[in-house]
């Protein structure tokens, strides 16, 4: 089999060469990875008997959960786009892949925030496009 020239070139490049082009395919998915500083997980107390958990994970897909009054009335996972403005602010497009809502809460749709770190990164402020304001809480990973 013949290679094209191109990619004949690299094949019998030197090993310092192949190693680095091995090197970057592997850590290509890596660099798509968005900032690690709003990745965990999170609890926000709406009020009203209204809390909201969201896990959001490092290679930039989210999950939710809604509660109110004991009962779940949206569930979504997806994926999220964050632009950093600086070290604790940015924002960030939630987009459900998957959602599970209840009527009253209506259809899940894509949601463009602005989000700001506070108490050494304990603490994620999220505002949304209609400037409504979520407080939301870091919490510590389950042991078990």
């Amino acid at each position: 089999m013949t290679l094209p020239g191109k990619l004949r070139s690299i094949a019998t490049g030197s090993p310092q060469r192949i190693l680095l082009i091995t090197a970057m395919i592997i850590l290509w998915p890596t660099l798509a990875l968005s900032d690690v500083s709003i990745s965990g997980q999170w609890r926000a107390d709406l009020g009203h008997n209204v809390i909201i958990v969201m896990d959001v994970l490092a290679d930039n897909h989210w999950a939710s959960q809604t509660v109110q009054d004991n009962k779940v009335v949206a569930e979504m996972a997806g994926t999220y786009d964050q632009k950093k403005a600086n070290d604790t602010s940015g924002s960030i497009i939630f987009t459900p892949v998957k959602s599970k809502v209840s009527q009253h809460h209506g259809a899940a749709t894509a949601d463009a925030d602005r989000y700001r770190l506070e108490n050494n990164g304990e603490i994620l402020r999220l505002v949304t496009g209609k400037n409504e304001e979520m407080l939301f809480r870091k919490q510590p990973f389950a042991t078990q």
